[in-house]
């Protein structure tokens, strides 16, 4: 593994290396100090922040952007172009579409499914098997309990508690 100087999106510069996946063909870049189970397949174009940690069996899409010390739950997979904020946790088997942004902080349970171009705001908590809708927006602090589902389009306010279905 030939490691290198990289500039990652978030202007931090470590040490880096270009991922190799499972099936032999290339993936991103990492740095160095990221722990990433060999069965993950990280897209050629996405990129994984220093301290991020991602499970086996996971999958990272085209152009998406993994923060500081993140972390990736086995099994997840995560959309094209998403964005994943640094201190970000993700669940087994969970979810996260295309073009999704994730706030710092947030903390999303295992098997949530995060619709495409939602927004997710920092210290979330979002409860397991949870369903957020496309192009949904959840405001900085809120909680989603187990199981609720948010529906497409819908806003929710910052510090809310949702413990019930939203349409």
């Amino acid at each position: 593994m030939q490691t290198f100087k990289h500039i990652f999106h978030n202007e931090v510069s470590a040490p880096a290396y270009l991922w190799k996946n499972p099936d032999g063909s290339a993936g991103g870049v990492v740095a160095e100090s990221a722990k990433i189970d060999p069965t993950a397949i990280i897209s050629s174009t996405a990129e994984v922040c220093p301290g991020a940690s991602i499970g086996a069996g996971a999958r990272i899409g085209n152009g998406t952007r993994i923060g500081k010390d993140a972390r990736i739950g086995e099994g997840a997979s995560i959309g094209s172009f998403a964005r994943i904020a640094r201190y970000v946790s993700i669940g087994n088997g969970a979810l996260v579409g295309l073009g999704a942004s994730i706030g710092a902080g947030a903390s999303i349970d295992y098997d949530v499914r995060i619709g495409r171009y939602a927004r997710v705001g920092y210290d979330v908590r979002i409860g397991r098997y949870a369903l957020i809708g496309e192009d949904v927006w959840i405001g900085r602090h809120a909680n989603i309990g187990a199981g609720v589902s948010i529906g497409e389009g819908v806003r929710i306010d910052v510090d809310a508690t949702i413990d019930s279905d939203a349409r």
